[in-house]
């Protein structure tokens, strides 16, 4: 609760409050509109505005949002909106990847320890278990993410293996439904069974995966159908679920990404028409470079836009999705930072002195 909620305040302190906030919001459009315009929007607003409201609707601050930018992309001219569409672009699928990578740095990148995996395997396998597997750090989904080149940043969390026994005669199927049954009696969430009937030439013949989440944990089981040669198995991945954070700290991420994207966009476009053809050139070929620098690893990143959303990237088993996209691309994440300099290159050209018309001196005769 901010400091002026739940406070009664006159009427007269209520619409100047409301109109400085109002007042922020006109901040994305030119500067030039906002003296001839200004006034008049923020009246029109306040006169449409419920009585006792002290903030902005949210519909309203995006139409002005939107509409300021838009005045800006009118004004700045057509290579501007091109150069703010092309970021928007880049910064939307990096803020994608950056708020799953940060929502993911609150979780413990080592496994559940091996009391609590022991413990799970007990209440959701059947028959005896052993839960003497790998306890430690492991990389879910991407074996090169520990090396610099390939993506030193990518998200390392732990997960803890154990195994189980299939009852004599029973199915895969019946034992994923039985697993799935008690998963639901000790009170595991989101349990979902997947059953996959293969060739019956292969080895397994059928698998089923069944995942469920509690207590920050995510539990995956594979069940894998006997055939001529092996007996039914039964194996346990015990790993952390997804953080509760992630879905809004990464729909922000890209909300914030895009308008970084187009204001930058707009305002260096704007700023170097103050300059000559050569600075202006320069100016074009710097964006270039950073478009081409951050292309490789920004559209690799468009599966961290589903798997972080929907929760529905294979990850081991089926399951909640450990995502810091195409930033673990071979060679993507050093083409990434790289692109940091042209970047830099730009926002100096627009802080660089305008330059001044020449003064021809003219000698009376």
């Amino acid at each position: 609760m901010t400091p002026t909620e739940g406070i009664h305040m006159p009427d007269d302190t209520r619409t100047a409050l409301l109109a400085r906030r109002y007042r922020r919001w006109l901040l994305a459009y030119p500067r030039g509109y906002r003296r001839e315009r200004g006034p008049e929007i923020i009246g029109t607003l306040l006169d449409a505005t419920d009585p006792g409201r002290s903030r902005p609707p949210a519909r309203e601050v995006v139409h002005l949002l939107g509409h300021g930018v838009g005045r800006r992309a009118v004004e700045a001219g057509r290579r501007a909106f091109v150069v703010a569409a092309f970021a928007a672009v880049l910064g939307g699928l990096s803020g994608i990847a950056l708020g799953s990578w940060l929502s993911w740095r609150t979780v413990d990148t080592m496994a559940p320890d091996s009391a609590t995996a022991g413990r799970v395997a007990r209440q959701i396998l059947p028959g005896p278990t052993d839960s003497g597997g790998h306890f430690g750090r492991h990389t879910f989904w991407n074996p090169y993410s520990e090396h610099t080149l390939h993506g030193g940043t990518g998200v390392r969390a732990g997960s803890a293996e154990g195994g189980g026994t299939v009852p004599h005669g029973a199915r895969y199927d019946e034992t994923a439904r039985a697993v799935a049954a008690r998963m639901r009696a000790h009170g595991w969430h989101d349990v979902h069974t997947t059953i996959e009937a293969l060739d019956p030439n292969t080895s397994p013949p059928g698998i089923a995966y069944v995942t469920g989440t509690r207590d920050g944990y995510l539990a995956a089981v594979e069940v894998d159908a006997a055939d001529g040669d092996n007996p039914a198995t039964v194996g346990l991945d015990l790993m952390w679920a997804e953080p509760a954070s992630q879905p809004a700290a990464t729909t922000a991420g890209g909300v914030v990404g895009i308008l970084i994207g187009v204001l930058f966009g707009l305002l260096t476009s704007k700023r170097m028409r103050r300059h000559g053809r050569g600075m202006q050139r320069t100016y074009s070929g710097l964006c270039l470079a950073t478009l081409l620098l951050l292309t490789p690893a920004c559209f690799a990143n468009i599966p961290t836009a589903t798997g972080s959303l929907m929760a529905n990237t294979y990850r081991n088993h089926p399951g909640p999705s450990v995502y810091w996209g195409g930033f673990v691309i071979y060679g993507a994440e050093p083409l990434a930072i790289l692109s940091l300099v042209p970047i830099l290159a730009v926002v100096v050209l627009c802080l660089w002195p305008r330059p001044q018309p020449s003064r021809t001196l003219t000698t009376a005769t």
